[in-house]
């Protein structure tokens, strides 16, 4: 079996999820594969560039529930990923697959081709763009606007 999609996002931590959320909001239907949520909970303010990221793609309203009282706003790294990840497996543009593994990538930022594996089976797998979020930063607000970035540029095009 063959999965095609427009975009792969494969990674673990906040920047992940940022960059299947914001994609999905601009319309670029996403795969998301094998995401591991790697955050604490230790409340961490989100800056300035994270706060106008967040806002400028309607996530901020998402996540203000579960937002620390007080200035400047702060969130537990680990909520901020259970909170977006729910909002990922429930939005109709984003697919999320856990527990597999993307491996024989031959994959650029310009799409290519692998194989999702779940350790039993395998699936041919063709993205039109790929985004590996481990390459993208762990902190929170820093992933959050780098994520924010990617999805700018390949919505921009």
């Amino acid at each position: 079996m063959r999965i095609d999609t427009p975009l792969l996002v494969v990674g673990r931590g906040p920047a992940a999820l940022v960059v299947a959320k914001l994609a999905a909001g601009r319309g670029v239907p996403c795969l998301l594969a094998g995401h591991e949520v790697l955050g604490d909970d230790t409340p961490t303010p989100l800056d300035q560039a994270a706060v106008e990221a967040l806002t400028r793609h309607g996530v901020l309203d998402v996540l203000r529930p579960y937002l620390m009282a007080g200035t400047p706003m702060a969130i537990a790294p680990r909520e901020f990923e259970e909170v977006v990840k729910h909002h990922c497996v429930a939005d109709l543009n984003v697919t999320v697959y856990d527990e597999v593994t993307v491996v024989d990538r031959h994959l650029g930022d310009d799409g290519g081709e692998a194989v999702l594996t779940d350790g039993t089976s395998r699936w041919e797998l063709h993205a039109d763009h790929f985004v590996d979020a481990d390459l993208l930063p762990r902190p929170l607000s820093a992933a959050i606007v780098a994520g924010a970035a990617v999805v700018e540029g390949l919505t921009e095009h």
